[in-house]
Parts: C-alpha cells; sequence; structure tokens
C-alpha cells in the first residue's frame, strides 16, 4: 500500500505570517476551541495532545506546510504516536473522527477573525491536513496487515509444526482434526520448506490426530503426492492400535505411503 504525496501548494508570506500570529499570540484560544469537543475529565489530557500538536504544525508552516519535509515527517510521526496512546479505536471513531477530521477546525475560527477565511487558505489547510490523516490511516492499515499476517502465520504454524530433525529431514506434526482447508495449509507450509531447504525426506507424526477415517486418508494421501512431486519422500508415524484398527475396519488404504510406530523407527529407516 502506497501513499502518494498531493502536488505542493506553497503558502504565500502573508498567510503564512498570520498562521504564525496564531500559533504564538492566540495559541490559548485555539486550545480552548480545541477543547470544547471533550468533557471536563478530558480536557487536561487533550490540552497537553493539542498544545504539542500546535507546537508540530508551527514547524511545518516555518517549512510553507511542504508535504514531504522533515517537520511534516515529524507531525506525521507525532500523530501516529498519538493514535496508539489514544487507542487506535477512539482516535479514528471519537465523535466523528475528530482527531483525523477536526484538527484544523479550531484554525478556520480564527482564520476568519483574522480576515484570511479564504477559499485558497482553506483549500491549502485542508490539502495539508489530509496529506497528513490520510498517511497516519494508511500506516495504521499497515500495521494491522501486518499483525494479521503474523497472526495467520502463526496459527499455520500450529496446525502442522515444521521443525527439520536431521540433515535433508523433516519433520511434520498433524494434531487434532483434519478436514480439507487445513490440509491445504499444511501441503502450502511443507511444500515451502521443500523449495526453500535441501529436503529429502518427510516424516508425517499423526500420533496425535485425533482421529481417522476415509476423508483424513485421502489429506494424507494427497499431502503424501505433493512431496512426491517435490522429488522427496514421505514416512507416515505415530500410527496407534486405535488408528491401525480403524484404518483396516474401514479398508482404507493409504496408497504408497511408507508407514512406521515411531518417528525413532522411520529416523533409523533413513539413515541407513
Amino acid at each position: 500500500m502506497f501513499w502518494t504525496p498531493p502536488p505542493t501548494t506553497m503558502i504565500d508570506s502573508d498567510f503564512k505570517h498570520v498562521l504564525h500570529l496564531l500559533l504564538t499570540e492566540d495559541s490559548k484560544e485555539l486550545i480552548q476551541h480545541w477543547l470544547e469537543l471533550f468533557d471536563p475529565s478530558e480536557q487536561d489530557l487533550q490540552h497537553r495532545y493539542y498544545a504539542d500538536f500546535l507546537s508540530f504544525f508551527e514547524e511545518c508552516v516555518t517549512d510553507q506546510l511542504e508535504f514531504n519535509s522533515d517537520s511534516s515527517h515529524a507531525l506525521f510521526n507525532f500523530m501516529v504516536k498519538l493514535s496508539e496512546c489514544i487507542g487506535e479505536e477512539k482516535f479514528y471513531n471519537f465523535r466523528n473522527s475528530v482527531f483525523t477530521c477536526h484538527l484544523k477546525f479550531p484554525l478556520f475560527q480564527l482564520m476568519e477573525k483574522r480576515g484570511v477565511f479564504t477559499f485558497k487558505n482553506v483549500a491549502i489547510l485542508t490539502a495539508f491536513f489530509e496529506s497528513i490523516t490520510s498517511r497516519v490511516l494508511l500506516e495504521y492499515l499497515r500495521k494491522k496487515r501486518q499483525l494479521e499476517e503474523a497472526t495467520i502465520r502463526e496459527l499455520q504454524e500450529r496446525e502442522a509444526p515444521l521443525s527439520v530433525v536431521g540433515r535433508g529431514i523433516l519433520m511434520v506434526s498433524i494434531m487434532g482434526t483434519m478436514d480439507s482447508q487445513r490440509v491445504l495449509a499444511i501441503i502450502d507450509q511443507v511444500l515451502e520448506q521443500l523449495e526453500t531447504e535441501e529436503i529429502k525426506h518427510v516424516i508425517i507424526d499423526i500420533g496425535a490426530l485425533s482421529d481417522m477415517n476415509h476423508d483424513v486418508a485421502n489429506q494424507l494421501i494427497k499431502l503424501n503426492r505433493a512431496i512426491r512431486l517435490m522429488g522427496s519422500r514421505a514416512y507416515l508415524t505415530g500410527i496407534t492400535r486405535n488408528v491401525a484398527k480403524s484404518l483396516i475396519h474401514l479398508d482404507i488404504q493409504l496408497g504408497d505411503i511408507q508407514t512406521y510406530g515411531s518417528t525413532k523407527d522411520a529416523l533409523e529407516w533413513i539413515m541407513e
């Protein structure tokens, strides 16, 4: 996800001078307008936040509200930290998005009093603040996506923990229940490992598998086929007495998968 800044709009010297006056001589009034949006219990904290915001914004005015300036980047970082302090849910949703939409409104009120509330000046400030808040929102979405991807990876690893247990030997531990969606996730994990490392043998341990039926057997056969297509061999271990009885009772065929009672037995055969 990329953000492209809008074309730079330079502020003229008169408007720049008035903004500096607003941020220095009228800062208390600006803060007071901001505090009107909050309950009395929140106003002390919001006073500090908005005072800090005005300080960062004043540096941006000095730099002509240049979107790519160091001062704009500093304001962006401040807004990101503010969203983390306040809590992202409140920062983006509180009272119709006060923090992302209303920051400029106290400035507009005092601009009108100073006689500089023109379409051009309002457009300049609006473009600048939208550039900052858009970048903050994109950063939030980027972090959220990274967290979701990390969570998915963690869940996938829990689905079937993978570990290299010897040179060219991969161990896959399958626990719980098996379904088509889960086996596809496991196949993806295994194939990714086979593609990035020199793995010739894959031990599939089903000692903690909760059930064995035709569907589970078909999933294991699919996994074996995928492993063979990558040029490796699969070994099925952890077959308990109950699993063996189920395979016989249901007349389930596992195809050409080599089976062993334990991981130790499979490793000994591979090492020979």
